[in-house]
């Protein structure tokens, strides 16, 4: 494979019947645990595809590789490796891992004429700049922390009235935070603080000393892994303890939120792109469940939603490249741009802006363990446990 550079068609790198991907991921750095989550939503969706003799196209079927390389966490580095490939003859791309690093190699992308599959990347900004060759399949920034405040106004007993929210200060955690802050207010719920930290900081406690004092019912923290382990952890050793408990984007449904914080991960809520209760199918993976079941067999563990969203990335690569019937990149994308389809991630539609437009999140809790859907109600799999906090 070494040579694939000097030997790619003009269409996209091949090797033989095998069509190469490329992927700049986060292997190490602060990111490198989403971004481990993020490959094996990958690497199952190859491994699915091949195992069925490769995608069709014409009158072939094209079984797929993907070309790993390490942005170590950096957006800047994800740039570089994502023209590397487009030297190599490499035209499609499954994203990096967060909004900042996807934000950057959508420009890339652009300019190169690749095609973006975008996993991870929900900051509503990647989809205001006018690009053609991004496709995000996972809900806007916007709406992880507005579902969490949705899902308490419906769900909570006695309906919680103060939010204070602690937010990380990158670009992906500010929109949620925004899109939160205006879904409490529309909701008449009084928000008494609003705090920002580095990101990645697994130090937050000067943010969480200027909330203690504003005895908010519930604190809802937009945030990755690391900052969200440190507001429970800090939260705790600082006595704060408000009634409604704790809520957080992104980190609770990693298998690591619960493995760092054992019994203090119990009840705090989260919004997840993905359940394995979601509703619809598609003719590659089947069902939510029978994707679990897949996913299970493979790594021996449940998926989260960061696994399912890459593997949803990928497929959209997928039916692109079917739809399309080449594998010459204008030709994926317009393909991908017309898509309209139930999948065991729920349904894929993509406006002219490349977001995806037709799922909603859902909200989970921390119940003995182990993350169960809460809302929306149709999907519950168990109640909301209210006030999280007791005694």
């Amino acid at each position: 494979m070494a040579g694939c550079g000097s030997t790619a068609k003009p269409d996209s790198a091949t090797d033989g019947d095998t069509l190469i991907l490329g992927s700049a991921l986060s292997f190490t750095g602060s990111l490198a645990a989403e971004g481990q989550l993020t490959k094996q939503g990958y690497d199952l969706c190859v491994a699915t595809v091949n195992g069925r003799g490769g995608v069709p196209v014409g009158g072939k079927h094209y079984r797929l590789q993907i070309r790993y390389r390490d942005d170590g966490s950096k957006p800047d580095k994800s740039t570089v490796l994502v023209d590397q490939f487009n030297t190599e003859g490499i035209k499609l791309i499954l994203g990096p891992y967060g909004s900042a690093a996807n934000t950057a190699v959508a420009a890339v992308v652009e300019r190169n004429q690749q095609v973006l599959a975008d996993a991870a990347g929900s900051d509503d900004k990647i989809f205001a700049k006018g690009y053609r060759r991004t496709f995000g399949v996972v809900s806007p920034a916007s709406t992880y922390a507005a579902s969490i405040v949705r899902a308490l106004v419906q769900l909570a007993t006695p309906r919680p009235e103060t939010v204070a929210f602690l937010s990380a200060d990158d670009a992906f955690s500010k929109t949620v935070t925004t899109g939160g802050l205006a879904e409490a207010r529309r909701h008449g719920l009084t928000v008494v603080g609003t705090e920002y930290f580095p990101s990645g900081s697994d130090d937050v406690r000067a943010s969480l000393k200027k909330i203690k004092p504003t005895n908010p019912d519930v604190i809802i923290g937009s945030v990755h892994l690391v900052e969200g382990v440190a507001i429970i952890q800090q939260a705790r050793e600082l006595g704060i303890r408000p009634p409604g408990g704790i809520a957080e984007t992104v980190a609770p449904p990693t298998p690591d939120f619960v493995e760092k914080l054992g019994a203090q991960a119990e009840n705090v809520i989260s919004s997840t792109q993905w359940t394995p209760r979601t509703g619809g199918r598609d003719e590659w993976f089947g069902t939510a469940g029978e994707y679990v079941g897949a996913f299970r067999a493979m790594f021996n563990v449940t998926p989260e939603y960061h696994n399912a969203a890459a593997t949803a990335a990928c497929l959209t690569l997928v039916l692109g490249i079917e739809r399309g019937g080449s594998i010459e990149p204008d030709k994926v994308r317009d393909a991908m741009a017309k898509l309209d389809t139930g999948t065991f991630f729920g349904s894929i539609r993509f406006d002219s802006t490349g977001k995806n437009v037709a799922k909603q999140m859902s909200v989970i809790q921390i119940q003995h363990r182990l993350p169960v859907t809460v809302w929306p109600v149709a999907d519950s799999e168990a109640q909301l446990a209210w006030p999280s906090i007791r005694g």
